[in-house]
């Protein structure tokens, strides 16, 4: 093996040790939201369930899945100056929407919030280690909105 060919060998595995956490993800300019997990994944049926949200925003506990489900754990923190009541998030692998969620609640300035919502299991496997949350929307308390002026495509 040569010297060149064992540094390359070498580099490559400290990148795929790089946890996580460490990579930077993309984040949506203007969303004043902060996105610091997006974690699109399946569970198969017979899993012990938790609390999710659904495509409508309705809130379930825990159970048991009858079949296997699709997730998208977002992880976010609202950084605008007032309280949002609504954010709408788009899953974007390999430059296309492939599946939105909607979060429903009063997120505070500052507060981080951390919830699954279900997709579509249909969407698995995604084909790229790279997908991003994209902010789509956000909905205030005192009524206003920010809408992304370029949204993903579908």
């Amino acid at each position: 093996m040569s010297v060149a060919f064992s540094r390359l060998f070498i580099a490559a595995a400290l990148l795929l040790t790089v946890p996580a956490a460490a990579q930077e993800l993309k984040q949506t300019p203007g969303s004043q939201i902060t996105v610091t997990q997006c974690d699109p994944h399946r569970h198969p049926a017979g899993y012990a369930g938790h609390p999710w949200i659904d495509p409508y925003g309705i809130y379930h506990t825990a159970h048991d899945f009858p079949y296997t489900v699709g997730y998208l754990g977002v992880a976010y923190t609202n950084d605008a100056p007032k309280d949002a009541k609504e954010v709408d998030f788009g899953l974007v692998s390999r430059g296309s929407l492939i599946a939105i969620a909607k979060d429903v609640g009063n997120f505070t300035t500052g507060a981080k919030i951390d919830h699954e919502f279900s997709v579509d299991p249909e969407i698995f496997p995604i084909g790229t280690a790279f997908p991003y949350c994209a902010v789509l929307r956000v909905k205030y308390a005192d009524g206003t909105q920010w809408r992304n002026p370029s949204p993903p495509s579908q």
